[in-house]
């Protein structure tokens, strides 16, 4: 009985740490097409700027939800353009903002 109840409370204790863990994410590019790569960093959302994973997923970047951006929802808050939309974050929207994202 008290092996299960030792079991059961690292069980609990340890519970929180795989997700902790997986938090970042690591780097992405996405490569769109006739355009130049665009480069995201988890890592910069999560620990510098303090966002939460659920800040984008399951709401606009649901895990295998087999979505499509295209620059015309982006521009209209869709996907980044969410929280890049001049008031949250730069506007994503003004060309000379391209080459923040946009890189070879």
């Amino acid at each position: 009985m008290r092996n299960a109840i030792l079991i059961l409370v690292m069980g609990l204790v340890l519970l929180p740490f795989p997700a902790a863990m997986a938090a970042g994410g690591g780097d992405i590019v996405f490569t769109p097409q006739n355009i130049e790569p665009v480069h995201f960093s988890h890592d910069y959302h999560l620990h510098v700027r303090g966002l939460k994973c659920v800040a984008c997923h399951f709401q606009k970047f649901a895990k295998g939800a087999g979505y499509e951006m295209h620059k015309e929802k982006i521009t209209k808050n869709g996907f980044c353009g969410h929280c890049h939309n001049g008031m949250k974050a730069f506007d994503l929207a003004s060309s000379k903002n391209c080459m923040r994202c946009h890189k070879k």
